[in-house]
Formats: structure tokens, C-alpha cells, sequence
């Protein structure tokens, strides 16, 4: 829901809960799963689908079947959410009704994981009327109606594509976490002047890799370029050039 104008909370340390499978790997910076700042109030959060009232999780499961396939569909692994009441939120926030966007009755968020060694993790989530109509589709393609979305390219495999473009593999830096048992859970990258983020790229109904690589850094401003790449055709998608201020 990109309108939404109130703060969401985004958790940048991410992507994998800790009975995800070791090596699970690195949509580094794509901010895994947020939510809603609501003020006073307060939604319910489900912890399974089993939280949220049967007809609209029969209604949910048929939709994303139809739209992402069974084999894909099998790869979702529900993960939180919102469950918000609009009488409820009314009465703790009042200027709710002023909101220029349409409140959802659901916020649901999933795992998807994508085949490769080692696996990516992506966050995705859909949002919800009461009567289980879709507000906002979740942030996948609809590969039950293409047949050109088989392969999915790691980064690292597409690093020929963008190494013509000056955008080097050594460029990057990685880090591995533990948990508080001393267990691998985590291969992660964090920023050295390269940094990597998997997208859901809307306009073209398909994932993508976002390579962004800071050109300039004088303390006060950074100018970075990205290289934006369909993560199954492997083809540029487009290159752009901006600017940060500290």
C-alpha cells in the first residue's frame, strides 16, 4: 500500500524467523515485514490463518491458488499480520475517518520461498476487505497465467549481466548471524559500496533484482546508480542514478 501516508514500521534486520532453514539467504535491505501504525489502537495479530474467520481464509487460499498456481502456492508460509476492526479503531482514533486511504480489514503477510542454493526468503503480504475482496494483491507475480516465469536467477548468477555495467561482485561484503544457541541461521550482505534487494516489480508483474552501487560519498550526500534486472529473463529492466542527503 504505497499511498499510505502513516508510518510503517519496517524491520531492516530480517527476512528469516528462526525455524527458517540455515543459509537462507540474503534479500539483503528489502525491509521484510512491517505494519501499520495505528495510534491508540491496537489490531489483533493472527498467528495462522486458522485466526481469521473460515470463509475469508476458504476465500484467500482459492485466490492465491488461482493466481500463483498450486506448485507456488505450496511455497508461502504464513507469516503475521494485522486484523483490524474499523468500529474499534473509530472510537480510539477518530481522525480514522479521514484516512485517504481505504482501511483493510486484513493485513496478511507470508514467507515465499524460492528455489535455489541457498534459498531466498521473500516477504510478501495482501490486504483485505471484510468480505475477503481484494484491496491491495500480494506483491507476487501471476505465474499460474505465465509461462515465461520457470527459471528464477539468483543474484549471483546474474552478475555477468551487470559486471558490463562497472557493478563487480568484490564490491560487495557479507556477514553471517547466529542465534542465541550459537546456530548458523542467517547468510546476510550488508552495505560496502554494493548493495543487492530482491523486488516485486508491479508495471512488469514479475521479481526483480535491484544492484545498487554508491558512486560518490563526500560525508553529506552519496550519489548512487541501480541496475534494476528481471530476475527470470535475466535482461535489464532499467538503470537509474540518485542522490542522498545526510
Amino acid at each position: 500500500m504505497q499511498h499510505i501516508h502513516i508510518a510503517r514500521l519496517l524491520f531492516f534486520a530480517v527476512l528469516m524467523q528462526l525455524t527458517c532453514p540455515a543459509f537462507a539467504e540474503i534479500v539483503p535491505e528489502s525491509g521484510g515485514h512491517g505494519s501499520v501504525y495505528f495510534g491508540k489502537y491496537e489490531p489483533k495479530e493472527p498467528k495462522s490463518l486458522a485466526d481469521i474467520p473460515q470463509p475469508v481464509a476458504a476465500k484467500l487460499i482459492q485466490h492465491l491458488k488461482k493466481r500463483l498456481g498450486e506448485a507456488q502456492y505450496a511455497h508461502l508460509k504464513f507469516a503475521g499480520g494485522q486484523v483490524i476492526n474499523a468500529k474499534e479503531l473509530r472510537k480510539k482514533e477518530p481522525d480514522s475517518k479521514d484516512y485517504q486511504w481505504e482501511i483493510p480489514a486484513y493485513i496478511l503477510q507470508f514467507d515465499f520461498e524460492l528455489p535455489g542454493t541457498p534459498k531466498v526468503i521473500f516477504p510478501v503480504e495482501i490486504s483485505l476487505r471484510s468480505d475477503a475482496s481484494i484491496i491491495e494483491e500480494i506483491n507476487l507475480p501471476a505465474y499460474a497465467n505465465s509461462t515465461e516465469k520457470q527459471v528464477f536467477h539468483s543474484f549471483k548468477e546474474l552478475m555477468g549481466v551487470i559486471a558490463k555495467k562497472g557493478f563487480h561482485e568484490k564490491n560487495m561484503a557479507y556477514k553471517l548471524e547466529y542465534n542465541e544457541n550459537e546456530v548458523l541461521i542467517k547468510k546476510s550482505m550488508f552495505e560496502k559500496n554494493m548493495t543487492v534487494r530482491l523486488e516485486y516489480d508491479k508495471e512488469l508483474d514479475t521479481l526483480a533484482w535491484r544492484y545498487t552501487k554508491i558512486l560518490s560519498d563526500n560525508g553529506y550526500s552519496t550519489q548512487m546508480e541501480s541496475i534494476l534486472v528481471n530476475a527470470y529473463s535475466g535482461k535489464i529492466i532499467r538503470t537509474t542514478q540518485s542522490r542522498a542527503i545526510r
